[in-house]
């Protein structure tokens, strides 16, 4: 029998739970699920069960496991204080045992939801199809097909551009725990490289002061570092050179440029590739007596930007 699986999570929450500890992100964790139950009766929906910081949810049908999806972002995902939250939904077979759900359906499902962005719902083809009427309101966008673990055929997979999550509705991003800050709310400001930050707290402030380099890159000022088709291209290009070469498979050359398609800041598109050889520069003979000149103007410039930073 064909089942609509909802799975929403909180992105960002390993990070929390290292800036701010184990019982903040336990109760982070316990609020996110008390807020979805609250959503459930309405919508005649059931919650399977909870797994650390995700929530696996049953809905009568793909329209309903849909509009649940969204409402899970828009009612959870933009409040001042919240993590980041995606949702991935798909239709399948699944059978139920005393009360547990069983089957392909439960497990894609949470692979969706993995590979969303922060408020983003993910769909897979099948509860496009089946839910089509409740898509009218919104612009679908077509992520292309996708391999997981242990799924032996790609999926389809098809994203709904929504306004609701912290960074669409305009609130920035604590770069350390990744809770979404209301400016007006935030006590704690710091400029680094030409952008503004904003916390949630002295703590995370502080940690930043500590590792600006390593936070700064990070989406979390409200000035995000957007990529271009270019520079996807470019990436594409380095991964399929990666795979030409025998540094990757098949089945990680479609994962990562299904990453590449969805990547939204520079820093997405470096984790991409984080683990391959950079492509060595080949030097001009010409320009190797001024060698030495060209590296010490880079290294001033770089000098140069960091102060302008500070």
């Amino acid at each position: 029998m064909s089942e609509t699986f909802v799975y929403a999570d909180l992105a960002g929450f390993t990070a929390f739970t290292e800036a701010h500890g184990d019982r903040l992100a336990a109760d982070s964790a316990a609020d996110f699920w008390s807020g979805v139950r609250g959503l459930l009766d309405a919508r005649d929906a059931e919650e399977v069960k909870t797994i650390g910081d995700a929530v696996i949810i049953r809905a009568p049908d793909a329209a309903t496991g849909i509009g649940l999806g969204v409402e899970i972002i828009d009612q959870i995902g933009r409040r001042h204080g919240a993590l980041g939250v995606r949702v991935g939904v798909h239709t399948g077979t699944a059978v139920e045992r005393d009360g547990e759900w069983f089957g392909a359906a439960v497990n894609l499902c949470s692979r969706i939801a993995g590979a969303a962005k922060p408020g983003e719902v993910l769909l897979s083809a099948s509860t496009k199809h089946a839910g089509d009427p409740a898509l009218d309101r919104f612009a679908v966008q077509y992520r292309g097909r996708q391999r997981f673990k242990n799924v032996s055929e790609p999926v389809e997979l098809y994203a709904l551009a929504l306004a609701a999550q912290a960074a669409a509705a305009g609130l920035p991003v604590d770069p350390v725990c990744r809770l979404a800050v209301d400016p007006k709310q935030s006590l704690e400001r710091r400029r680094y490289r030409g952008a503004e930050y904003v916390f949630c707290s002295e703590e995370c402030a502080k940690v930043f002061d500590q590792h600006p380099a390593r936070y700064g890159g990070r989406s979390g000022a409200s000035l995000e570092l957007r990529v271009s088709d270019q520079a996807r291209d470019r990436v594409t290009e380095r991964l399929q050179r990666a795979y030409r070469r025998g540094r990757i498979d098949q089945l990680e050359l479609e994962r990562r440029v299904g990453l590449v398609l969805r990547a939204g800041t520079r820093e997405d598109l470096r984790a991409v590739t984080h683990d391959l050889p950079r492509a060595r520069r080949r030097i001009n003979p010409w320009l190797a007596p001024f060698f030495p000149l060209i590296m010490l103007g880079r290294l001033l410039r770089r000098r140069a930007r960091r102060l302008r930073g500070r």
